[in-house]
């Protein structure tokens, strides 16, 4: 054994890998980003298989979608609030794909 085995990620055993289709290609350049958002358990259904393109405005908005509702949903940045996330920086040459935010 060459150590590499011993040094993989290993998931806990609760995990489960999604099964559904991939909402982008994960082609990533250096300037696309890729955010994974985690929404708590209870989330309306609405959100499922949304895909969103953020840009911060002045006033905080940074996008809007449309459920399958029919329902529009803001996402807004609270700059008084401390984000409590991991940054993932993109490399030209070895993109990483990272865990939950």
């Amino acid at each position: 054994m060459d150590g590499t085995e011993e040094l993989a990620y290993k998931p806990p055993p609760e995990f489960q890998e999604d099964t559904k289709e991939s909402l982008v290609d994960l082609n990533l350049t250096d300037s696309t980003e890729l955010w994974l958002i985690q929404w708590p358990i209870n989330h309306p259904p609405d959100f499922d298989d949304q895909e969103v393109s953020l840009n911060l405005h002045q006033n905080g908005l940074l996008g809007t979608f449309a459920g399958s509702s029919g329902k529009s949903y803001d996402v807004v940045s609270f700059t008084a609030q401390t984000p409590d996330a991991t940054v993932f920086l993109p490399s030209s040459t070895d993109s990483k794909i990272g865990n939950a935010l």
